[in-house]
């Protein structure tokens, strides 16, 4: 004997009671606001460690006691790293550490500068600058006494891990190829190696 439609739904699905369906919305609800309140939480504290990183590197970039050692570009000329505009790199210590390094690269087409701070000798900061040289249509050359900031970004680190980020214009890391946080990593980790390398030929 053939199973009527309506058996055979029933057959495959079981009927809910009212207190199965306040259990299955409760559970939703109880999923949902847990979900929110750890994005919260996580929001909250990625904006306190922001402010404290922020404070950290205007207290830095006020102290006028740090001292300097500077690889001009004769160091990268000798490194076989050579750019039109030549390039240097200076690192600022704090007893006997570095706090900040400033990258400076002279492009064709433009400048770059690049800064990263530290707190333990771990990278917290990093703020980068693209001033772009002014093209000349009647000339069809670039003006290399006129710049425009064309790119600005902030970059924000925590145990090494890339917790914020702020940017303007464009930039290398608009390629989804390229990491802004393995990069950055890699560029001061490189940077600093030098830098102490330098150091302790001149203590």
């Amino acid at each position: 004997m053939p199973i009527g439609r309506q058996a055979l739904i029933g057959h495959f699905t079981k009927p809910h009671t009212l207190a199965d369906i306040y259990m299955r919305i409760t559970a939703l609800i109880l999923t949902l606001i847990l979900t929110l309140a750890i994005s919260f939480a996580w929001g909250q504290s990625t904006i306190r460690t922001v402010e404290i990183i922020g404070r950290v590197v205007k207290i830095i970039n006020s102290d006028t006691a740090l001292k300097s050692v500077e690889l001009d570009n004769e160091y990268f000329i000798n490194e076989g790293r050579v750019t039109d505009g030549g390039c240097s790199l200076t690192g600022f210590t704090k007893n006997g550490k570095i706090v900040k390094i400033v990258s400076w690269v002279g492009l064709s087409f433009g400048n770059e500068i690049i800064e990263f701070y530290y707190k333990n000798d771990k990278l917290i900061f990093v703020y980068e600058e693209f001033h772009s040289f002014i093209f000349d249509k009647e000339l069809g050359e670039f003006r290399h006494d006129t710049t425009e900031k064309t790119f600005l970004g902030r970059y924000y680190f925590y145990n090494n891990k890339l917790i914020d980020y702020i940017t303007t214009g464009h930039n290398r890391f608009e390629d989804d190829t390229v990491d802004p946080e393995q990069t950055l990593l890699k560029e001061s980790e490189l940077h600093k190696s030098v830098l102490l390398r330098k150091m302790k030929t001149i203590r």
